[in-house]
């Protein structure tokens, strides 16, 4: 596949079933007609690069990838008016900077409380010898 021109290939595509304003560079504003003639407003925060990684590295094509965008567009709950990328996907939320993931927190608090580091990291080879260790010395 040719990657060339895939952000306007976005706006081109969002066009079709919505109403697309790039309002700042790496955002969108997305006008949908929702089916109770209510329009529903959602901003896509991705920039240009982002959506090339997006389209190129998960999805390998420009329509799964633009299929994405759209399913979730659509599957935003009333409160969630983002759409924030992160790491080849859009993420909602309900503010234009990315949720705070629990998991990342408690991994945050756990190396705060820790700043010795908690944990090895052993690999072993095919017979269970130990080839290399990372990590706080053994007690």
């Amino acid at each position: 596949m040719r990657y060339e021109r895939l952000w306007e290939r976005l706006l081109e595509f969002l066009d079709e079933w919505a109403t697309v304003t790039e309002v700042e560079p790496g955002r969108l504003r997305v006008v949908v007609d929702g089916a109770d003639g209510t329009l529903r407003v959602v901003e896509i925060l991705m920039s240009r690069q982002e959506w090339d990684d997006m389209v190129s590295i998960p999805f390998g094509d420009f329509a799964p990838a633009a299929d994405e965008v759209r399913r979730a567009v659509l599957a935003l709950t009333d409160d969630q008016r983002y759409l924030v990328y992160e790491n080849y996907e859009l993420v909602p939320s309900t503010t234009p900077v990315l949720p705070v993931d629990p998991e990342e927190e408690r991994l945050a608090e756990l190396a705060r409380r820790h700043p010795e580091g908690f944990g090895r990291w052993v690999a072993i080879d095919w017979d269970g010898n130990v080839v290399d260790e990372l990590g706080p010395p053994r007690s």
